[in-house]
């Protein structure tokens, strides 16, 4: 009897498995599907080729630092308010930061998870034309900055994504689509603004389904579908909470320097965020990686960023309107847009190309595109044009006429891959930054128990009372406060230089200076700042010198802690060059070694001139003539 019960066990798993194989054959027998298999599986190995090269920068080094170096209280409800972010990222960072997973393996784990969903739902489970499943995974967005990187962004879209596939079914089933609306507010708080939008949306589209019986029926219409209502009530509370999770204490920094004017003006920006943002995301480059409050486009590029961006907003307005999706698409952009108006940099405009394929995607889930979608007078003469070409070349030729004029239409979208292609070729080559070189010279050396002291943020006192184009030109391009005679702030709670990016590498804080002995920035804009500044500099004064110095060279950095500029030796460790679409800039990673220091872990005297160039003379990135 044992035998029988083991060969029917044994035939009944065999059978399974036959019935599993014969789906998976089935499913790879399809054209279809082996082409998104293959655009994912090509997808995955460009972004892991380009993540074992990728150094890891301030950004991700901050969030993996306050996953792992915070307690969950923090974590959860005190680092949000500074941050500006929901703690969902950080929080998914903790699992293995704070299980002992080695840095890098960890961080970028975590962000291959993400992204893999990003590209997975958008190739998979998305009604997007086959055209767009093809070539959008290898954009400099979706790919580069949002792949290969790692941020919280790649989860938004990812949520984006989820709303966009639930939303045609939103009242069958609502708490798909809540629960997509969830996680991208628990992600980012630009998703706590676009479902802010959406959510109205909703509420009204049932609101005013009823077009009789006053306003007590259009009430009941609202609890109609309890479970809809608890959805909604969910969502409500969840999103609130959030809110107040992520809104800004009163001593936190709010990306703009609070002391100074903004250089462009409101208005203006407002602009940005509807005629350059979307063209910014896939066709045009004329912007950096900065904030976008200081950021003054030339004329003649916001021009054709404008015509761009225009020429977008008509189409996807156009196929929105056709399926009844315009408000859709609207009302959340201009929520959004007044959000954008506050704070946004350039790494920030994936969220706009996220928004406008949710929206795309919703509008495919209602009705795929056709050529039903091309408006009439435009139809009329494209067939009139195919017609004549038919009457000429035949019906063949005028088939594949039509079809090459439709790839043409889409070779537009193969500049995005061009930055991506550019940025990780250059993030191969070259340092993205300096993380891993600071975190080698310290590690070859033995030096992460010696004193490190790092610089600070001083600015002046006067910015309150002038423009901040007038004091930018004054400093003659330098951003700190060196003047003499000029009345300066100190914020120490603000450490620069390269120790934060290197800290994520070792179990003690490189920063001895760090404020509160914290591993990551903390973003306090302290109020009583010149009470605090003068007890930092008198506390770090009142200290030996340190044997190292992680700061860029401004004379305020050694006078005002009583050290001597002739008992330290420069010394350079090596050159970043970070990628931004199709240009890229270049840094250099030097610090100031205690010259008996230097004589010590080199074996040899220090240089006369008080500069250790050799390594720098000798590497390629050095400047020749």
């Amino acid at each position: 009897m044992s035998n029988a019960v083991g060969m029917s066990i044994s035939t009944s798993r065999r059978s399974a498995d036959e019935r599993c194989m014969y789906r998976i054959r089935k499913w790879l027998a399809v054209p279809k599907n082996l082409l998104h298999l293959g655009v994912l599986v090509a997808y995955l190995a460009v972004v892991i080729t380009v993540m074992c090269f990728h150094e890891p920068w301030f950004d991700e080094a901050q969030s993996w630092l306050i996953a792992r170096d915070c307690s969950w209280h923090d974590l959860l409800f005190s680092r949000t308010h500074y941050e500006g972010h929901p703690p969902l990222w950080w929080t998914l960072l903790a699992i293995p930061a704070k299980t002992g997973v080695p840095y890098e393996i960890g961080l970028k784990g975590v962000q291959l998870l993400t992204a893999t969903l990003m590209i997975w739902l958008l190739v998979f489970r998305t009604a997007l034309p086959e055209i767009l499943k093809v070539v959008l995974p290898f954009t400099y967005f979706l790919c580069y900055q949002y792949g290969v990187t790692s941020r919280p962004y790649a989860l938004l879209i990812a949520s984006m994504l989820l709303v966009g596939v639930t939303w045609e079914r939103k009242n069958e089933h609502p708490w798909r689509l809540v629960s997509s609306m969830m996680l991208m507010c628990a992600t980012s708080s630009y998703g706590l603004v676009v479902c802010a939008g959406l959510a109205v949306l909703w509420v009204f589209s049932v609101l005013f389904s009823v077009r009789s019986g006053g306003i007590r029926t259009m009430a009941k219409s609202l609890v109609s579908s309890p479970m809809r209502f608890v959805a909604w009530l969910t969502l409500l509370a969840v999103a609130v909470a959030l809110l107040l999770d992520v809104w800004p204490a009163d001593d936190a920094y709010r990306g703009t320097l609070d002391i100074l004017k903004p250089m462009v003006p409101w208005g203006q920006r407002w602009a940005y965020v509807w005629l350059f943002f979307p063209s910014e995301t896939l066709f045009t480059s004329f912007s950096d990686d900065t904030l976008f409050l200081f950021m003054h486009i030339p004329v003649a590029d916001l021009v054709y960023a404008a015509v761009v961006s225009l020429l977008m907003w008509m189409v996807l307005g156009w196929i929105a309107h056709r399926r009844g999706l315009l408000s859709v698409l609207l009302l959340p952009y201009f929520m959004l847009s007044m959000v954008f108006c506050s704070y946004v940099t350039g790494h920030h405009l994936g969220v706009v190309l996220g928004y406008l394929l949710m929206v795309l995607t919703m509008c495919c889930a209602r009705r795929p595109l056709s050529r039903d979608d091309i408006p009439q007078w435009l139809g009329s003469r494209w067939d009139a044009g195919m017609k004549a070409v038919a009457e000429r070349r035949g019906e063949r030729y005028a088939h594949r006429c039509a079809r090459a004029c439709s790839v043409l239409v889409m070779l537009p979208l193969l500049i995005g891959v061009y930055w991506t292609a550019y940025s990780s070729i250059c993030d191969i080559r070259y340092n993205y930054s300096g993380s891993r070189a600071m975190a080698s010279f310290i590690e070859r050396y033995h030096l992460e128990h010696y004193r490190w002291m790092t610089g600070w943020s001083r600015m002046s006192s006067k910015i309150p009372n002038s423009s901040f184009s007038q004091w930018y030109k004054s400093q003659n391009g330098n951003v700190y406060c060196a003047s003499k005679t000029e009345k300066c702030v100190d914020f120490t709670s603000w450490s620069g230089g390269s120790l934060i990016v290197a800290n994520p590498y070792f179990d003690v804080n490189l920063i001895d200076n760090a404020y509160q002995g914290r591993t990551y920035l903390s973003w306090e804009w302290l109020v009583n700042q010149k009470q605090r500044a003068a007890q930092d500099i008198a506390d770090w004064r009142s200290k030996p010198e340190p044997e190292f110095y992680d700061t860029v060279y401004q004379s305020f950095y050694f006078t005002a802690l009583g050290y001597h500029r002739d008992d330290y030796v420069k010394y350079y460790i090596d050159t970043t060059i970070t990628p931004w679409k199709d240009t890229w800039h270049r840094g250099e990673v030097e610090i100031y070694i205690r010259k008996d220091i230097y004589k010590k872990i080199f074996h040899k005297d220090p240089p006369a001139s008080g500069i250790d160039d050799s390594v720098w003379a000798n590497h390629p990135g050095a400047p020749r003539g």
